[in-house]
């Protein structure tokens, strides 16, 4: 699993590309996938893994008082945290190089 990839998937949260049930279903397939082939997440997805896994896509099944779930607002947050931290994929670091100012 590259960063690349982790980078785009929280990118396209972050910017409305997708909504919340779509990044939490997309996150673990991510997850699982780089479980499975042992490639160690990067530490700002390790952190976000406890948001994505605090939030429950079904409404119906939440507790709005449990201070153990997260709702739409801390996982975007915590997404938006996790996107500050990610390093920029080095292609998309040359891309940005060769633009003009």
């Amino acid at each position: 699993m590259s960063d690349a990839r982790w980078h785009m998937l929280v990118r396209d949260f972050v910017a409305g590309r997708m909504d919340e049930v779509a990044f939490h279903d997309r996150f673990f397939e991510l997850w699982h996938a780089a479980d499975r082939d042992h490639v160690p997440a990067p530490p700002a997805i390790e952190t976000l893994f406890f948001v994505v896994e605090a939030y429950c896509p079904d409404p119906a099944l939440r507790d709005p008082d449990s201070a153990y779930e997260a709702d739409e607002a801390e996982l975007r947050q915590a997404a938006e945290k996790a996107l500050a931290e990610l390093p920029i994929p080095s292609r998309l670091m040359t891309f940005l190089s060769r633009m003009k100012p």
